[in-house]
């Protein structure tokens, strides 16, 4: 609960959203439905489309991954890639699509995606908007934690340093890493916000986690739509919905893929930087 209350000082509109739980609504009159987890980045390592069903309401079992797909990307030039599933036949990206030949998105740029299952064709279509870059990461003590760490030895934090635009509306996402490894307070969760909150500087935010000297952090910052924005504060809104009397009724979040599937096809510029954890004597 620490890493908690940390959080809540990191934005008054961080909400802590599963990227993988799968939302169906109705239980008994619904099949299975389309899942595209889609993104596309100024990062040609960073872009993906991932194909699924949704799974039984009582099932334990993962997503059905989809591997027969027909998946291309148009830009505003009509220039198309293809996409093609799971080239590296790696066994935990069974659903994944990767493009044919690795490319970078360019910012002001309108791309639209088309998936084609079952001969049934999904669409959507983003703009990619400029991203707030990093100024540094720094590492430091967090006392606190050090008294009684929930990790042996990790009691080191990073904080989050970046000077944030005020002649336009920006929305964010981010993305903690320790080691490589994706780093989450819970299981499957995902930070984002609104520049309204994040004010003109953004002066030594406590990011995810904690670290022992010689790991390594890494921050993503992704720049988002306001309809990116929507979409994950729906998601947010219907995972933590109590189902109390004065709760709204619970709906399926609002996103840019037609015919009915779920997800979003996400379309950002992101800036990385990853620091070593030094020790501080």
């Amino acid at each position: 609960m620490k890493n908690l209350y940390k959080y809540i000082l990191f934005s008054l509109t961080v909400f802590f959203v599963s990227c993988e739980e799968t939302v169906n609504i109705d239980t008994i009159a619904s099949g299975p439905k389309l899942v595209i987890d889609g993104v596309l980045t100024n990062n040609s390592e960073l872009n993906f489309i991932k194909l699924s069903y949704t799974r039984g309401f009582y099932s334990l079992d993962p997503n059905p991954a989809i591997t027969d797909a027909v998946v291309t990307v148009t830009d505003d030039a009509n220039n198309e890639v293809v996409y093609v599933h799971n080239p590296g036949n790696d066994p935990s990206k069974e659903g994944y699509y990767l493009p044919q030949t690795p490319y970078a998105g360019s910012i002001w740029t309108t791309y639209h995606l088309k998936v084609t299952v079952d001969g049934m064709d999904y669409t959507a279509t983003e703009t990619m908007l400029p991203v707030t870059k990093i100024d540094s990461l720094v590492n430091t003590i967090d006392l606190d934690e050090m008294e009684d760490p929930e990790e042996e030895g990790r009691f080191y934090e990073i904080l989050f340093y970046a000077r944030e635009p005020q002649d336009r509306v920006d929305h964010y996402l981010f993305k903690f890493y320790r080691n490589g490894r994706t780093l989450r307070d819970f299981e499957g969760d995902i930070y984002f916000s609104e520049d309204e909150f994040l004010g003109e500087a953004i002066s030594g935010i406590p990011t995810a986690g904690y670290y022992k000297p010689g790991e390594f952090a890494k921050v993503e910052m992704y720049s988002i739509s306001r309809e990116a924005f929507i979409f994950y504060n729906d998601l947010s809104n219907l995972l933590n919905n109590d189902g109390g009397m004065f709760t709204p009724p619970p709906a399926n979040p609002r996103t840019n893929l037609s015919n009915g599937a779920f997800g979003y096809f996400q379309v950002s510029a992101v800036d990385v930087m990853e620091i070593e954890v030094k020790e501080i004597n």
